[in-house]
């Protein structure tokens, strides 16, 4: 009977995803593989590296300039140890003679953020770096108390519930797969575009967590979401980090495409004046090229253990559903995991020439996020938790299912300490994006307005 056949089918997919997972976990156990920005032994090398006497310069030669990074309103000398942190070397040139502090503590776990104090410190730190302002204070003694009161804790429950949605769309789409008729087809190609896209947010989860089971759990991206999770991890990140600021931020780094700024007039296009209208073909090639770009990763940097898993994913998928199936999905999971994460971003502020790094960390996510209040169940399951954009953004390695009931307390601190909490609806926040190009495609050039190069190369 067809329940029967789609019970099989569905018990089939869960033993595979079962199975991808368990892989994860034992190439965690028995290979050592953790984060590449979590390597306490790395850690504890660059920290030694950077105790290490400095060897004497020879007459005339030009005296190095310092960098400098503030830490809880202590200036560190990081000059000798950035070219040994794990994470790149371009996160401690993006910090220099700044404030740290929030960055700090939101991308790293506790065992991290206790090597703090072994840093070297400043000797002569710069004077003129004015101080944070008061809300980053209070944002400090706010992340303090939710990090005591558990918030930060996952639960297990949560863990297997953010699961099985993803299993179920894969599950449908193997069911769907099998039935020869268009309109099958089609329902296979959408329950896929879900899946591939809900695997995207799995992964996301995983290389911001700082638990055990994240670290077990980090090479899903490979294995169920076809995509490096070191190429993402390293990409994403200074996107937390720095929101829409121009030459930091590459996910509003869209032109020619779609402008989300007055180009100056050498890089500007004239298809500019429709971005409006066809805005959805450009997103749409989102995984497709993120696909490509990871390969192309991981085999430039020789990571051949993510070469491996990427190409067990697609030995995977492809024993699993058609090949056409799998090309459109990932089609269309472009669009709707672009729609998603763009919307609420890019309707907001975005920071270039006099406002570039003009606020703290903590104000600036406020100014350039908003989130997106959900009419339905199905939509709730399909942001995978971006619907709680700010929440995430100010806290990223907080677990997802935590969001929700945040929300009305972070809405409640913004309110105490004058920041501006922006809320719309799933479709009123998509309207207003599409607003926005519309307005962007009637703006005259302007001179001298920046592209989006990064100022830093990321990946």
């Amino acid at each position: 009977p067809a329940s029967h056949s789609c019970m099989v089918v569905v018990l089939r997919v869960c033993i595979i995803a079962l199975c991808s997972a368990s892989a994860a976990c034992a190439l965690v156990q028995h290979v050592g593989m953790r984060p590449a920005y979590a390597l306490p032994r790395a850690q504890l090398l660059s920290m030694r590296a950077a105790e290490a006497p400095v060897k004497p310069r020879k007459a005339g030669a030009k005296k190095a300039e310092r960098l400098h990074v503030r830490i809880d309103d202590e200036w560190y000398d990081l000059t000798s140890w950035r070219a040994a942190h794990p994470a790149g070397v371009h996160w401690i040139d993006a910090y220099k003679n700044k404030d740290a502090t929030e960055v700090m503590y939101a991308f790293h776990s506790d065992k991290a953020t206790k090597m703090i104090a072994r840093l070297p410190k400043s000797k002569v730190p710069p004077t003129d770096v004015p101080p944070p302002v008061a809300s980053s204070y209070a944002f400090r003694a706010f992340r303090r108390q939710l990090e005591d009161d558990g918030w930060f804790k996952p639960h297990w429950r949560g863990e297997v519930l953010k699961l099985l949605p993803w299993a179920a769309a894969l599950g449908a789409a193997k069911y769907l797969s099998l039935h020869a008729n268009p309109l099958a087809a089609l329902g296979a190609v959408f329950s896929y575009a879900v899946s591939n896209t809900l695997a995207g947010w799995l992964a996301h989860d995983y290389v911001h967590g700082r638990n055990r089971f994240s670290f077990a759990m980090r090479h899903f991206g490979e294995l169920a979401g076809g995509m490096s999770t070191t190429w993402w991890s390293m990409k994403h990140n200074m996107h937390h980090a720095l929101t829409n600021e121009i030459g930091y931020d590459e996910d509003v780094a869209l032109e020619p495409a779609i402008y989300l700024w007055q180009p100056d007039p050498k890089k500007d296009s004239a298809l500019r004046k429709w971005q409006h209208l066809y805005w959805p073909l450009p997103f749409s090639v989102l995984f497709l090229y993120w696909r490509f770009d990871s390969i192309r990763y991981v085999l430039k940097r020789k990571k051949w253990r993510e070469a491996w898993l990427l190409a067990a994913h697609w030995a995977m998928v492809c024993a699993l559903l058609p090949l056409k199936t799998v090309l459109f999905g990932i089609w269309l999971s472009g669009l709707l995991t672009a729609t998603i994460v763009t919307v609420t971003h890019q309707s907001e502020e975005i920071f270039i020439k006099e406002t570039l790094r003009k606020y703290d960390f903590a104000e600036a996510q406020f100014r350039s996020t908003r989130d997106a209040l959900m009419s339905n169940w199905f939509s709730d399951i399909l942001w995978g938790g971006m619907q709680w954009q700010l929440e995430h953004h100010l806290f990223p390695i907080m677990p997802r299912y935590k969001y929700k009931a945040l929300h009305p307390v972070l809405k409640e601190w913004a309110k105490e300490h004058k920041l501006d909490f922006r809320v719309s609806g799933e479709w009123e926040i998509m309207v207003q994006n599409v607003n926005k190009l519309a307005e962007l495609s009637t703006l005259p050039a302007v001179e001298g307005n920046p592209d989006s190069t990064p100022i830093f190369k990321q990946v």
